[in-house]
């Protein structure tokens, strides 16, 4: 019996080496694995539905190439629509920044220049600075190399992207292909090790997964495609493209202001102070909403746990993991929680 107990602990100890291991070797790449478990969590049923489809003995294969495909053009397609308008833009700015070294930029509007207390300061820093070709072309010299370590910087940043989205829909595809067995092994490797209470735990997890996903993702484009539609009434420039960042920006909590507030700012220096106050008005109004009154409702009722916990797993999720924190966040606490309640709902003489 003790050498039972000792060959058992023994193995344990000598998997839990094993994985520390393997998470420290594979550190660059468990932040595309940790995307990857939470899309397939969230879109299990979705996927269920979407396997029902196919037929034959390459049933599994061709229903995970497929929906992995699927979700990597839902992914990516906003990316390089993303990534045109800001070539465009970028190819727009250095051709201004050429024409400035050339011949001057040209003059401020009146409306900015007749600001009480502030417009005199601005005539002269925009004439000292860019008013004189030839001061402009020092001034573009000098920000060149800034713009190039930004440029360089950015490029490194873009790649590294890529990788991790390549690496996430790679394990998608494998999950979804090994989804039946999967299913089946990791429930019952977790009774194993954790008892019969890991099952409701796994739940308690998946359930705060797809909640989270249903209360931050679906909401945020939600909001994103409502301001689209308020950045086309209102005539702002790309209003697709801000529409979009601006639902991700939505995603985070209390971070969806900073992008209708600056496409405000863009519009009141640009003079048309009537649309920056409808982009305001209409944006905190959606905001509030979402904010208190959906993403609440579907979180709370989805994860069974209250919003402020819910709340505070995103936060400190994000704050730890990044942006696949707005996920793992509430899983880790939806873990908690689930296990808090099974132990202090058990017998007192199971929790001894």
């Amino acid at each position: 019996m003790n050498d039972s107990v000792a060959h058992k602990t023994a193995r344990y100890i000598l998997m839990g080496v094993l994985l520390l291991l393997c998470a420290w070797m594979m550190r660059r790449f468990l932040p595309a694995l940790a995307w990857a478990v939470v899309l397939a969590v969230a879109c299990s049923s979705l996927y269920e539905r979407w396997r029902n489809r196919f037929g034959g003995r390459r049933r599994d294969f061709w229903a995970a190439l497929t929906f992995t495909a699927a979700i990597s053009i839902v992914v990516v397609a906003p990316l390089i629509y993303g990534a045109m308008i800001a070539v465009h833009e970028a190819a727009g700015l250095m051709h201004t920044m050429t024409e400035a070294t050339r011949t001057g930029t040209p003059a401020l509007p009146d409306w900015l220049l007749n600001l009480p207390g502030v417009g005199e300061w601005v005539r002269a820093e925009w004439l000292n600075r860019f008013g004189d070709p030839q001061a402009t072309a020092g001034t573009v010299a000098r920000a060149r190399p800034q713009v190039m370590h930004w440029t360089q910087f950015l490029g490194q940043q873009l790649f590294r992207r890529i990788m991790t989205l390549g690496f996430t829909l790679l394990t998608l595809f494998f999950i979804c292909l090994n989804r039946e067995r999967l299913s089946h092994d990791v429930p019952h490797a977790a009774v194993r090790l954790f008892g019969p209470t890991a099952r409701p735990l796994l739940d308690g997890v998946a359930n705060a997964i797809r909640a989270t996903v249903d209360g931050i993702v679906l909401v945020a484009l939600a909001e994103g495609a409502i301001m689209c539609g308020v950045y086309a009434l209102v005539s702002a420039p790309h209003p697709i493209l801000l529409g979009v960042v601006t639902g991700v920006f939505a995603m985070v909590p209390f971070a969806a202001p900073v992008m209708f507030a600056a496409v405000a700012v863009a519009l009141f220096l640009s003079g048309a102070m009537a649309k920056a106050i409808t982009v305001l008005v209409a944006g905190f109004i959606v905001l509030f909403i979402a904010d208190h009154l959906v993403r609440p409702m579907i979180i709370g009722e989805g994860a069974r746990m209250p919003f402020l916990w819910a709340l505070l797993g995103i936060l400190g999720g994000v704050e730890s993991f990044g942006l696949v924190g707005l996920f793992v966040g509430p899983a880790l606490v939806a873990a908690l929680i689930s296990f808090w309640r099974s132990w202090v709902r058990a017998p007192a003489s199971e929790n001894r």
